[in-house]
């Protein structure tokens, strides 16, 4: 999964972005991680968290960057662990690409009066594509935040998307409006996962205070 994550974000995610690549190593011993390391550890489930929540990545009041994916609720559900929608390694993929496009959990593109938050993997996060044998997450490029762009623009990587702020039958999104946090969902989106979004460590509560912030500020 480490190697097909890593190269997904050197060849794929890093390129299309136009950033340099981070380096994602598997670590059998979390002692040995790096102190600077943005580190995503996979367990079997996530403790004080709703039933089904696969993963998520934030920054914690000391400024560190972690991530964590639960493998049990994947499982539990049909999933695999190497391919797949929702296998443990598209999971891994979703969340390392997250960490990488927006560690800090704080960005956001503007069209109108919307905001959209930057989650690179949430609006296509399914269906997946394989590297090497291995299901990673489909994810979105910076032409999604475009409003303006051409429409033969490449929105997604896999090319399925056809317009700016769009999702796919198998993702969802966080976005404000009128100062208010709100969230959609594909029309195929797994009921049992849909619970995972309300959890106190959950990206959406973060952007749900982002929001709540910004219109505090009159902004």
């Amino acid at each position: 999964m480490t190697q097909a994550v890593a190269s997904q974000i050197r060849y794929d995610t890093a390129p299309a972005w136009d950033r340099n690549p981070a380096a994602v190593v598997f670590y059998t011993d979390p002692v040995a991680v790096p102190p600077n390391a943005h580190g995503v550890a996979i367990v079997d489930t996530i403790q004080n968290e709703p039933q089904g929540v696969l993963g998520y990545h934030t920054e914690d009041p000391g400024g560190n960057y972690w991530g964590i994916v639960a493998a049990k609720p994947s499982l539990d559900n049909g999933g695999s662990v190497l391919t797949g929608d929702w296998s443990v390694s598209s999971i891994l993929s979703h969340e390392v690409q997250e960490m990488f496009g927006d560690p800090n959990v704080n960005l956001w593109g503007a069209s109108g009066r919307y905001m959209y938050s930057l989650e690179l993997c949430d609006p296509v996060e399914a269906p997946t594509y394989p590297i090497t044998g291995v299901s990673v997450s489909n994810f979105i490029t910076p032409a999604w935040f475009d409003p303006l762009a051409v429409k033969t623009a490449k929105f997604d990587h896999l090319g399925l998307l056809r317009a700016p702020f769009s999702l796919l039958h198998g993702g969802y999104m966080v976005y404000s409006s009128e100062g208010r946090e709100r969230q959609k969902f594909g029309d195929r989106y797994p009921d049992w996962r849909i619970n995972m979004k309300q959890g106190a460590l959950a990206r959406t509560q973060r952007r749900r205070a982002q929001v709540s912030a910004l219109d505090n500020s009159g902004q």
